[in-house]
């Protein structure tokens, strides 16, 4: 399958677009997988710079020392200083630009003869939809879970979207790319294509699957039901959510509440709730648990996230202001 690297600097190049207007295309290309690389260095991590050695200037008869000639030594030295300062710059701003850049890799897995398949192929492959899907999704998920630029953030190098051809009960599925240590694959369900309103089906999955890709897992320690819960959060604040969730009476009940258990056999839209409720009266909860997963996992994590005590279960702290209010 052929693969197409290309630089996202250049004007010359494709560079993929945010926005929802997308024409269809007129033409089927059964393509089946394309590359990109989505952010790379404009030039080279290192810059060599070599400066002429110093040239002695003998005056000759009747000129005096250090006139004319001095200061058009000088200029040139300015000149040469002011261009390695330039130099340097542009280097440390696209080697930044790319560190925050990742490939991308789409593959039409579905039969090519299937509704699917070529749904998939036609509309989202040969315009290079699918491509902008996803960086919109990782633009929408990187802004609620790394507000602050100065904070550490998950590493990610090579995202691979891909049209599964094998039957799936959920519509989305993540999983690490085997080979690649910062590499992750979204399987999304080939059903969805044939849903009434495939374009949404298809962005929400999407969304899922890069906000599952962004969390911190606490080195796969993390409960799978809280995570599902953060993922069905993002998902809720970004349009997507089957339902609202308010922050007053009923906000945050939470049946059969534990000390540090309540996310446990929980459906994910509960834990939403839940995380919601704290969201909204604590501003930057979810991104400061997401910095607690960074290093690992313990039954404080939540509370941490908080900076509350043990006196009582987050839960339980939630239904009483929220009974409270009602």
């Amino acid at each position: 399958m052929p693969n197409f690297l290309l630089p996202h600097a250049s004007p010359l190049n494709y560079a993929p677009m945010l926005d929802n207007n997308f024409s269809n295309p007129t033409h089927f290309l059964p393509l089946m997988e394309h590359q990109y690389s989505l952010l790379q260095p404009l030039i080279s991590s290192t810059t060599t710079v070599t400066v002429p050695p110093a040239i002695t200037h003998f005056p000759a008869n009747g000129e005096v020392a250090g006139k004319p000639r001095t200061f058009s030594s000088n200029r040139a030295i300015a000149i040469r200083l002011l261009s390695i300062f330039f130099i340097a710059i542009i280097s440390i701003w696209a080697n930044f630009e790319a560190s925050k850049g990742f490939e991308i890799t789409i593959i039409n897995e579905a039969p090519l003869d299937s509704l699917a398949g070529k749904r998939f192929a036609l509309f989202y492959i040969s315009d290079d939809k699918a491509t902008r899907i996803v960086l919109k999704a990782s633009k929408i998920v990187e802004d609620l879970l790394y507000p602050n630029a100065r904070l550490p953030k998950k590493q990610i190098g090579h995202v691979t979207l891909r049209l599964s051809s094998r039957k799936m009960t959920e519509k989305v599925a993540v999983k690490s790319s085997s080979g690649e240590e910062q590499g992750f694959v979204i399987d999304i369900n080939s059903l969805l294509m044939e849903e009434e309103n495939a374009n949404r089906a298809m962005e929400s999955a999407v969304l899922r699957g890069v906000a599952r890709v962004w969390l911190w897992d606490g080195h796969s320690k993390a409960p799978p039901e809280l995570l599902a819960g953060i993922v069905e959060y993002i998902s809720m604040v970004s349009g997507f959510g089957e339902m609202s969730y308010g922050s007053g009476a009923g906000a945050c009940d939470l049946p059969e509440c534990g000390r540090h258990s309540w996310w446990e056999d929980k459906d994910a839209k509960v834990v939403a709730k839940f995380l919601n409720y704290w969201e909204e009266n604590d501003k930057g909860f979810i991104h400061r648990l997401n910095r607690g997963m960074k290093d690992g996992w313990d039954d404080r994590t939540v509370d941490d996230a908080l900076g509350v005590g043990a006196q009582q279960p987050l839960c339980v702290a939630c239904n009483f202001s929220s009974t409270a209010r009602s």
